[in-house]
């Protein structure tokens, strides 16, 4: 089991409230035991037996999220790895924190 942050962005339009909410039901789905920490907004840190990418996909394909405009992080905390799924603007700058350990760095 591993610790995943998981931090998503809707983009604003006609269905947005309904993309936002079947977003967050599904990453409520996937915590073990259904402990999730979410008191900032759409931020999460959940326990989970999947990979950052198998979780992002089930995020994606189990909720309304939209792959053209909407926007999904999921970081595996423990292995240093995370996936992403939608538009995503700076893949490169993402990638940088995950390399040569700079985000254990960043956490202390």
């Amino acid at each position: 089991m591993a610790t995943h942050i998981i931090s998503f962005r809707i983009a604003h339009d006609a269905t947005a409230a309904v993309r936002w909410e079947s977003t967050v039901e599904k990453i409520r789905s996937e915590a073990k035991d259904g402990v999730t920490w979410e008191e900032t907004t759409s931020f999460f840190l959940i326990n989970s037996d999947k990979s950052a990418a198998d979780l992002a996909f089930s995020i994606y394909v189990g909720s309304k999220f939209s792959g053209v405009s909407d926007k999904l992080l999921v970081v595996d905390v423990a292995r240093n790895t995370y996936a992403t799924q939608g538009k995503i603007d700076y893949p490169a700058t993402l990638a940088s924190f995950f390399s040569m350990n700079a985000l254990r760095a960043l956490a202390g």
